[in-house]
């Protein structure tokens, strides 16, 4: 997308002096580590043959890994236990329906939608929800928009972010580009540009072509809101690179060298494997040879088992030797598990938050070890911007019910709470407190209880639950008789 063309088409026709933010490539760059195609490490260039300086094309295995946190990040932050309140029961109906999947908000699938916008949010550090209204009746002189049919929600990602004016981070007015393919490699941008114009709204639509002109002439709808038919989700924290702008940074920034770190090991668990495999060097005479004069191995697998040496084997009288390499399968396991640990640490979701599994698989933790507070307050931090955003979301639509789509009992207010999902933050004390009283019940084993609790593990768990049985014996114990079990 060409941010550059676009930004000098908004200066000519408002006036303004926008500049080309730094955050696009930035936002290109972690889209390149999104999809593995970052150049010299997923895909890079190795020596295979020392005499002749021959070299070959080698592909990194990846855990994708990136997109998984975004995604987990997405969960954590907007799923099917968020739910909007309101004092007005007839505009909580129209919005969302009886269950909180319906209205108007289902019937532009927006929790599936918006879940995903978080997860772009989390990778891109920024992303937008555009409100606008269906078949809608505009005045032909003034522009003025009288009525609609129904309400339409856009979600875009950081790179489609024009800002026009900010204050403190909060973006006021704002352009948002879509890409359109035309044919012959050719591309359009289709732009719609929300203005304050004596504290009112007004939205211009139009397309640039190819050669940075406007095709025909801008579409200009005159809102009568002043409520913005937007709202921006910027992920929390410091951005190092415009500090002043109203972009946020991905979760990746400051840590694609444990990205690399942790697909270098995955890389490496993989192969192996591949260099693992069983290899038995023959003499010359126990090959076959075709009508080309070309060795062929006993079995179809020859390039891989069976190897050509020639006369030369360590033993004059062996014909053939075998090597049988040792698998690193525990070491290799090792290591990519503290690469997750840093790698999740380090993104804010907390040491011991994956877990690789006996089937080599990465798992979100059941039981997540360790304490959660790290989270928790990450959590809390990043929940003030996503519920400020989907609250200037609702606010759109319940204007745009009122004023524009005239909906009998719809009223915009202010009073629109976001209520998110606390389940996963538990308070430490609390949960400790639940499992002590399940282990006195029966229902936990103090063994789970070390686990979860003092990361141990159940080696480490069990010696200690010995080693105070050891100390403080029950009555049981001292008479040797059967007793309950921990």
């Amino acid at each position: 997308m060409n941010q550059k063309q676009v930004i000098e088409v908004i200066n000519k026709l408002t006036g303004r002096e926008l500049s080309l933010s730094p955050m696009y490539e930035k936002i290109n760059t972690w889209r390149d580590w999104l999809t593995g195609d970052v150049d010299g490490f997923y895909e890079y260039t190795m020596s295979v043959d020392l005499v002749s300086n021959r070299t070959a094309k080698m592909k990194r295995h990846r855990t994708d890994m990136f997109k998984r946190a975004c995604e987990d990040w997405a969960s954590l932050l907007l799923n099917e236990r968020t739910r909007f309140e309101m004092d007005d029961k007839a505009s909580e109906m129209w919005l969302q329906g009886n269950d909180g999947n319906g209205g108007v908000l289902g019937d532009n699938d927006f929790r599936r939608n918006a879940n995903e916008l978080i997860m772009v949010s989390r990778w891109a550090g920024t992303a937008a929800f555009e409100v606008y209204v269906e078949a809608g009746t505009v005045i032909a002189d003034s522009g003025k928009l009288l009525s609609g049919k129904d309400i339409g929600i856009n979600y875009l990602s950081g790179d489609q972010i024009i800002p026009i004016s900010h204050r403190n981070g909060i973006i006021k007015e704002v352009a948002f580009v879509s890409e359109k393919s035309i044919g012959d490699g050719k591309t359009h941008h289709t732009v719609s540009m929300h203005l304050l114009e004596n504290e009112l709204y007004t939205i211009s639509y139009f397309t640039i072509d190819e050669n940075e002109k406007v095709i025909n002439e801008p579409i200009v709808v005159r809102t009568g809101s002043n409520v913005p038919w937007f709202s921006v989700i910027r992920k929390a924290g410091y951005n190092r690179y415009d500090p002043a702008g109203p972009f946020g940074c991905g979760i990746l920034d400051g840590n694609e060298d444990i990205l690399k770190g942790l697909d270098t090991a995955f890389d490496n668990f993989i192969v192996d494997f591949t260099l693992g495999r069983k290899m038995v060097f023959m003499n010359s005479t126990l090959f076959a040879q075709d009508d080309q004069g070309r060795f062929i191995a006993p079995q179809m697998m020859g390039d891989s088992l069976f190897i050509n040496v020639g006369d030369r084997l360590k033993s004059e009288k062996s014909l053939l030797e075998e090597y049988n390499p040792q698998l690193r399968v525990q070491e290799n396991a090792d290591g990519v598990q503290r690469m997750l640990d840093i790698f999740s640490f380090k993104i804010g979701l907390g040491k011991g938050f994956y877990k690789l599994d006996e089937d080599g698989m990465v798992k979100t933790a059941t039981e997540y070890t360790g304490s959660k507070q790290g989270l928790i307050r990450n959590i809390s931090r990043e929940m003030i911007g996503i519920k400020a955003a989907l609250k200037q979301l609702i606010e759109a639509v319940l204007w745009i019910g009122e004023n524009v789509l005239h909906i009998p009992g719809v009223s915009f207010e202010e009073d629109v709470r976001v209520i998110a999902d606390d389940s996963y933050i538990t308070d430490e004390y609390t949960e400790r407190k639940v499992w002590q009283e399940e282990v006195a019940q029966g229902l936990r084993s103090k063994q789970e209880y070390r686990e979860r609790f003092m990361g141990e593990t159940t080696e480490e768990a069990v010696a200690a639950i010995q080693a105070i049985k050891a100390e403080s014996p029950s009555v049981s114990d001292m008479l040797q008789t059967d007793g309950g079990q921990a």
